[in-house]
């Protein structure tokens, strides 16, 4: 799918522009973010990329990782011309950079999940993109941007991080394409890898033990549910961003097809995450049901029961999903 004419044509007509993306924010929408901020600064605009919560530590080691700025509780998002939700397929995952914006920002809506809503004033859905790094990528190519190094490394985020370091069955021959145009912009695979995934803390490998023998197996195996409190893993010093992260433990035992991490919320109620091994369990059907969405084989929705009932609740139909997916 080529960039919507006027998606770059309200780019090129904003002078102020804020970049924002899902809480919390995962590599792809912070590679997207902090790339497109990059590049419009460079461009000559006011772009700033927001975020409500603080962006994931691991991500530290990006040269801009400092310029992403985080709306204080109760202050007002900034005005702006132009609001560019990256990779958040519905607006309330913009939280209040949407709700509060100015009535004269006009919205564009840049994503890749099926589930997507097509909010906003200017929509460019992709489900064929394997991240959302994909189209921002285009979309600079498209601006006639060139890209630095730094930009390139964003991107090159975004797009290993959402394609499972390109295992993924989104995985495309455009993925690579577009991979190798960033290594030749000067991104570096080995710095990712090594900051990445050469540099697990201790206490994160303490947390997937306990979350390995705490798996709960149905339909012979094929279901695997993880279901913790709030705290899970606060005594290890480790917050919600390392614990969303367990859902890859459970869709990684050999013989699952559907796993799912039931993960309680401070203010109560949780956060399901789904994953799928196979394109016939569709977690993202089940989880619109649910209000929520996301990609066939990995997707979410959001609970107002507590882990337990949750788990009761919605076990009989991931069953069904995962046995009729091993037929």
């Amino acid at each position: 799918m080529s960039v919507p004419a006027e998606l770059v044509e309200a780019v090129r007509a904003a002078d102020s522009i804020v970049c924002a993306t899902h809480n919390p924010m995962d590599g792809d929408g912070l590679g997207c973010g902090l790339a497109l901020r990059r590049a419009m600064t460079a461009a000559g605009k006011q772009c700033l990329f927001m975020s409500e919560a603080p962006p994931p530590r691991a991500y530290r080691f990006l040269p801009d990782y400092g310029d992403i700025v985080q709306l204080e509780e109760g202050g007002a998002p900034p005005p702006c011309d132009l609001l560019i939700g990256l990779d958040a397929g519905e607006p309330d995952r913009l939280g209040r950079l949407y709700a509060e914006r100015s009535p004269r920002t006009k919205v564009a809506n840049i994503d890749h999940h099926v589930s997507n809503t097509r909010f906003g004033d200017v929509v460019w859905v992709d489900p064929a993109a394997a991240a959302t790094g994909e189209q921002v990528f285009l979309l600079l190519r498209a601006l006639g941007c060139e890209l630095d190094p730094v930009t390139a490394q964003c991107l090159l985020v975004s797009i290993v991080t959402d394609t499972g370091r390109f295992c993924y069955s989104s995985t495309s021959p455009r993925t690579f394409e577009i991979a190798a145009a960033l290594l030749r912009a000067g991104a570096d695979p080995d710095v990712l890898q090594r900051h990445l995934y050469g540099a697990v803390p201790r206490a994160v490998l303490e947390l997937r033990s306990r979350a390995g023998a705490a798996l709960a197996f149905h339909a012979g195996g094929r279901l695997a549910v993880l279901a913790v409190p709030s705290d899970y893993g606060a005594d290890l010093g480790l917050d919600a961003e390392e614990v969303k992260d367990l859902v890859d433990v459970a869709i990684g035992v050999e013989g699952v097809v559907v796993a799912a991490l039931v993960r309680g919320l401070p203010e109560g109620g949780c956060k399901v995450s789904l994953r799928s091994k196979d394109d016939r369990a569709d977690v993202a059907a089940f989880s619109q049901a649910r209000g929520g969405g996301g990609h066939v084989r990995a997707a979410g929705f959001s609970s107002e029961s507590d882990p337990a009932g949750t788990v009761e609740e919605i076990r009989p139909g991931l069953e069904a999903l995962a046995v009729a997916a091993a037929e």
